[in-house]
């Protein structure tokens, strides 16, 4: 097993964790160990979008494409796995919170939510992975395109800001919800 196979499987673990741990917080009765469940995700996707899109950008932006070739090879399983797969569980666990708490609604405070969260996961399954899986096969091909890999790789990272900045104004609309609803 190569090592971008060993990160990749990695990356496979990380979404079965996932998915177990969401399994329990949605047959577990109540809120509690449903909203740890969210928080929790949502907590760990903003901070990796914080990761991402804020600090990896500013330092990968000076690094040649060899050296972000190589980075991109270790980033594939957080990239191509964990981050659809909390994106998927993190709005469904709030969904499911909203459902069970009886606050969901169609007043326009929830339509904001439901667009934000409806917006972030476009934004995964339709920017992210597919980059991500750019990456991956280029990866695997016989002639390395590391032009290629870098430019998708700065794109991700790019991707991960607008995230960043959607999922602070999804957490303040919902914390309104918390304080003021």
């Amino acid at each position: 097993m190569n090592s971008l196979q060993r990160e990749s499987t990695t990356g496979l673990i990380s979404v079965i964790v996932l998915a177990i741990v969401f399994s329990i917080g949605i047959i577990t009765p109540g809120i509690l160990v449903l909203d740890y469940v969210h928080v929790l995700y949502g907590a760990l996707w903003t901070g990796t979008d914080v990761f991402l899109g804020a600090i990896f950008f500013i330092v990968i932006n000076s690094l040649d494409n060899n050296i972000k070739a190589d980075i991109a090879r270790r980033l594939i399983p957080m990239t191509l796995y964990f981050i659809p797969a909390l994106s998927i569980f993190t709005v469904s666990s709030g969904i499911t919170l909203a459902i069970r708490e009886k606050i969901i609604s169609f007043d326009p405070l929830f339509i904001g939510i439901f667009s934000i969260a409806a917006l972030l996961l476009i934004l995964t399954i339709f920017f992210i992975l597919p980059m991500s899986l750019k990456i991956y096969r280029e990866q695997f091909s016989e002639n390395l395109n590391r032009e290629t890999v870098s430019k998708n790789l700065m794109n991700i990272s790019r991707v991960a800001t607008v995230q960043l900045i959607l999922q602070v104004a999804i957490i303040s609309l919902m914390a309104y919800i918390v304080v003021y609803a």
